[in-house]
């Protein structure tokens, strides 16, 4: 087994939740030794050097961008190299979105989600974009929970910054941070201009949002209404647009509580493929990572993971 301990998830909180969480860990999960490895520039090589010796169980203990780079990395190998991988996951992060929904058996005394169980393992999908940046160079990215552009990754992008504000709320208070940088990026983001393609649908308006998610949960209490899961056939598309002030707090308001499927100004489709084209570099967010990209191509790759659950 290699667990990829991330000490920087959660304002620097992982390292302490990892060292109370670590002999429950050991004494109900892990069997016999490990490998843990904190250095995200070495654990490419060290995957490949553990892979060789037989480990075939890796674990990201951190938030969603720590589940988020070990997905980058493990979708690198060959097809038949990843194939006899088992990923799992150990939710130190803030908002932990992959864990979501919460199981109530899944957690370990102090209240940390766990997707652990390796013996269950199933198909899990996965999400890839390629995009072009600002520098006109094209990049390929995988996600594993949603993927969006507007208001909810320039939130995100807010979110991971290093403002000195944020970075104080943060290690205060977590929801505080996510309610500050959306409340924030309600107020002061513009709608962005773009034609989007969903399967053979073409469309030109200005987004507010565009989603498109596996997993219906996308930052703290925030949830889309839609039917779909990890194994689910499509990939849910979620679309607000020209949206004022208002228009954009009401919608806020309704995904904390599960409600988006014909709220006014907003879309929503079922699609195995999506095309973006902003008339401008706009920020593009992957499970929370942030990226600026002006031409984005999607598509679903359906079942291609092995998840622990």
């Amino acid at each position: 087994m290699i667990v990829l301990l991330n000490k920087y998830s959660n304002g620097g909180k992982s390292v302490k939740k990892w060292e109370e969480s670590k002999t429950e860990l050991e004494g109900k999960y892990f069997r016999g030794n490990y490998t843990l490895i904190s250095d995200f520039e070495d654990f490419s090589k060290r995957l490949y050097n553990e892979f060789d010796k037989g480990e075939r169980v890796v674990i990201g203990a951190g938030g969603d961008g720590t589940i988020n780079f070990l997905l980058n990395q493990v979708m690198q190998m060959k097809k038949e190299e990843r194939s006899e991988l088992t990923m799992g996951a150990i939710g130190l992060g803030s908002s932990n979105d992959f864990h979501k929904p919460f199981s109530e058996d899944k957690y370990l005394c102090c209240k940390v989600p766990l997707k652990l169980d390796c013996e269950n393992a199933a198909d899990h999908n996965v999400g890839q974009i390629d995009f072009e940046d600002e520098n006109g160079k094209w990049n390929r990215k995988y996600f594993i929970i949603n993927c969006s552009i507007g208001i909810i990754a320039k939130a995100n992008y807010l979110f991971n910054s290093k403002e000195k504000v944020i970075k104080w709320l943060k290690s205060k208070w977590v929801m505080g941070t996510i309610w500050y940088a959306a409340l924030r990026t309600l107020f002061a983001a513009k709608n962005v201009p773009a034609k989007i393609k969903v399967e053979n649908k073409k469309i030109s308006t200005e987004v507010t949002s565009l989603s498109v998610v596996i997993n219906p949960h996308v930052s703290g209490n925030f949830c889309f209404d839609f039917n779909i899961n990890s194994q689910s056939d499509y990939l849910g598309v979620g679309l607000c647009e020209r949206m004022g002030i208002l228009a954009r707090l009401k919608t806020i308001i309704s995904l904390t509580r599960g409600k988006f499927t014909g709220l006014p100004k907003t879309r929503s489709w079922m699609a195995r493929e999506i095309e973006i084209k902003p008339d401008s570099p706009t920020p593009l967010e992957l499970d929370g990572e942030v990226y600026l990209a002006r031409r984005i191509k999607i598509k679903l790759l359906q079942g291609i993971l092995k998840i622990s659950q």
